[in-house]
């Protein structure tokens, strides 16, 4: 049997749609495989003395509609087929929120919670050093990811304009607003998924106060997640992050949360220190502690995994109570997993849509490098929720009209978009 990996899935989904839209004979293969895998070395030397060596990507899936765009990841996991499923997941991506770029991956096989700051920006650098003809504004334009930050974006961007005499802000997004980032990068992942949750629950006559919420990883997408639903009257019931969680049926306050969670390093903060917990007062505040995986199966109207992908697996999709599932996270549903939730009446609101508003406000950032503005807040909250809910209405309408899952429904709409710029380029 042959081993599940990233791109498998990627495929899996992929090959599926394929089959349903009918394409002419051979142009199933144009999919098959990235346009372009750059793989190199990070070389450098250690504040030891000594040099460290860490595997490299990018990897540049489709540039039909656009310059390749996606994040970089500092991750030991950022092997090139991990890089490459996201790669591919991107291109569909902004074809599905129809932004004017192609799709890309970047990794680079490191632990940088091993390294010390100086480290860190020497690997951010010599990044850019070994793959600096491969970007640019008008070629790729990278972004943060998993343990990627503002900060390292900058050093990055710096990097490019040394090494190429230019001044380039358009070359890279997520960087700090002091060095021509955007208002609303910080929140665009959890607001654009909190726009595209707001609309189905509208179109289904739901009332917010009666919907119970359990979101998986609190990080920058699930903690402002959490706010915004709570703040529009949803009740949290449940949050967690990689030590754990913490559950009441009666609602949590996630702005508190996140204050125990700065201070303490855990969303259980408030009750435990490491795994000694004050029973009492949980009892008290009806909390429990659970785990991850227990948060997945919990009692709830809407589950939002925000963290890891490959969670969502066939092992726990039968035990899965949630009606609704919103995808912050990449990859967190596996194919086996969809055909499960499918049988159940569960809708998946998938990644390529739910989490898409990340790159669309990169590409506002993008936009305002290449012009020399700044939007207001106002502004791209404005413009966000517009591109976000196009998409949504474009997803929801192949779904209904084809009979398709929204994941199947948002890959069609994504592939036949790069098909029509694939034709205009002759490359059909």
């Amino acid at each position: 049997m042959k081993t599940s990996t990233p791109y498998t899935r990627f495929q899996s989904t992929l090959h599926k749609v394929l089959k349903r839209i009918q394409l002419e004979s051979g142009q199933n293969t144009l999919f098959d495989e990235p346009q372009y895998a750059h793989k190199n070395n990070i070389v450098i030397t250690g504040d030891d003395g000594l040099q460290k060596t860490f595997p490299a990507f990018r990897i540049q899936y489709n540039n039909a509609r656009g310059p390749f765009k996606g994040g970089i990841r500092f991750h030991e996991d950022a092997d090139e087929d991990e890089v490459k499923a996201l790669a591919a997941l991107m291109a569909i991506k902004t074809a599905v929120v129809n932004i004017p770029f192609g799709g890309a991956k970047g990794g680079v096989q490191v632990n940088p919670k091993g390294l010390t700051k100086k480290e860190v920006q020497e690997v951010a650098r010599e990044y850019v050093r070994v793959f600096q003809e491969h970007l640019g504004p008008d070629i790729d334009c990278p972004a943060p990811d998993v343990n990627t930050n503002p900060d390292i974006m900058a050093w990055m961007r710096d990097e490019y304009e040394k090494l190429t005499r230019s001044y380039a802000p358009a070359m890279i997004t997520g960087k700090p607003l002091s060095f021509g980032g955007s208002l609303g990068r910080d929140t665009a992942t959890a607001r654009g998924g909190f726009f595209i949750l707001q609309e189905m629950v509208d179109r289904l006559a739901l009332d917010p106060s009666d919907m119970r919420v359990a979101i998986q990883g609190f990080g920058n997408a699930g903690a402002h997640m959490a706010r915004f639903l709570h703040n529009e009257g949803y009740i949290v019931v449940a949050v967690s992050d990689s030590q754990g969680g913490i559950y009441s049926p009666e609602g949590i306050d996630p702005v508190r949360i996140a204050k125990y969670k700065e201070k303490t390093g855990s969303v259980t903060g408030e009750y435990c220190e490491g795994s000694v917990c004050d029973t009492g007062r949980m009892n008290m505040d009806d909390v429990k502690k659970i785990t991850n995986a227990q948060l997945l199966e919990l009692d709830c109207d809407i589950l939002i995994p925000a963290a890891l992908d490959n969670v969502i697996t066939a092992d726990n999709a039968e035990r899965i109570k949630a009606k609704y599932i919103l995808e912050l996270a990449n990859g967190p549903t596996t194919p086996e997993a969809d055909e499960i939730l499918k049988k159940n009446d569960v809708r998946v609101i998938p990644d390529v849509l739910a989490n898409a508003g990340g790159v669309t406000v990169s590409y506002f950032e993008w936009s305002q490098g290449r012009s020399g503005e700044q939007w207001t807040a106002n502004i791209v909250d404005e413009r966000l929720k517009r591109v976000m809910l196009d998409a949504y209405k474009a997803v929801r309408r192949e779904a209904r009209r084809k009979e398709m899952t929204y994941r199947e429904a948002a890959f069609s709409v994504g592939i036949k978009r790069m098909m029509d710029a694939m034709a205009v380029r002759g490359w059909l």
